[in-house]
């Protein structure tokens, strides 16, 4: 077996140009073949995008949901690092920024107007956290943990609202990639299955060149070398349409998608390692399934 291996590494040019010539010659089964390939990988590429996106848009949201932490008024100044060390002691925090109760003050002014300005002199209000978590479905763990602590007078996360949301996030989520991974094995099995098929119809070919003492190898090697062009010449649509595409979508939006908080990621490279990644699909697929269609017709 070695040694059959060996000769066809050595004779791999001549492997190729048969290949090839396979394809020209049996041009409309190998044209079939590519229409499957091309179908199936556009469709991939098309969901494989979208879902990508949407788990990043996800992640984005989720990151933007905070805590927020108000203490009461008398809480003393030497108690303020101690609560903020706790707060960063609870599990999945990832960050607790300390907010004065003069920034607080401040914000009440730049956003309700200079009714508050009389309050400078005596602030009602005291010192405050924003916490963020580094996962968002543990917002209400977090909080429950936060209520418990010393001079805490308030904790504000949404409530019930915010988990619905994080709930429905985690959903889509995992929906697209339950979707990528269905298609995905979809799309090998219609692939193989029209390999298959044309390499059925091509037995009579196989059975002479085992008559005139052919190896398996020799036999086999061109034809997943057809099976590999195919699913590469097949994979070129999408892959123009996909980069074309996504690069144009991106650049008419500015890579934003309702608002700053979603966003699309940016074709370079993003696109670039996603194209070459339906290439080597393309390609892969083609050849295991070449090789795979193959086997019945030849003796080990």
């Amino acid at each position: 077996m070695i040694r059959e291996l060996i000769s066809c590494i050595r004779n791999m040019p001549r492997h190729t140009k048969n290949a090839l010539q396979n394809i020209v010659r049996n041009s409309v089964m190998s044209i079939s073949s590519m229409l499957t390939v091309t179908i199936t990988l556009f469709l991939i590429g098309v969901i494989g995008v979208i879902a990508i996106n949407i788990q990043d848009m996800t992640v984005s949201v989720e990151k933007q949901l905070t805590i927020y932490v108000k203490l009461d008024r008398e809480t003393p100044e030497e108690a303020i690092a101690s609560i903020q060390t706790a707060i960063l002691g609870i599990d999945h925090v990832e960050s607790a920024v300390h907010s004065t109760k003069e920034q607080e003050l401040e914000k009440y002014i730049e956003i309700m107007g200079k009714i508050y300005e009389n309050y400078r002199e005596s602030n009602p209000l005291g010192d405050a956290f924003n916490v963020e978590a580094d996962d968002g479905t543990y917002l209400t763990d977090i909080a429950s943990a936060i209520e418990k602590l010393d001079y805490v007078k308030t904790v504000d996360y949404g409530g019930s609202s915010t988990e619905s949301l994080i709930n429905g996030l985690k959903t889509i989520r995992n929906f697209g990639s339950v979707a990528i991974v269905a298609l995905i094995v979809v799309a090998l099995f219609m692939i193989a299955n029209t390999i298959k098929i044309t390499i059925t119809s091509r037995k009579t070919e196989i059975s002479i060149m085992r008559m005139v003492g052919a190896s398996n190898w020799y036999i086999r090697i061109p034809f997943v070398i057809e099976g590999l062009l195919i699913g590469l010449l097949g994979s070129l649509i999408p892959i123009v349409v996909i980069y074309f595409g996504y690069t144009f979508i991106f650049n008419s939006m500015n890579g934003v998608f309702i608002s700053n908080l979603l966003t699309i990621r940016n074709p370079d490279p993003f696109i670039i390692y996603f194209i070459t990644f339906l290439a080597g699909l393309g390609s892969v697929v083609g050849a295991i399934g070449s090789f795979m269609s193959i086997r019945k017709y030849l003796k080990f």
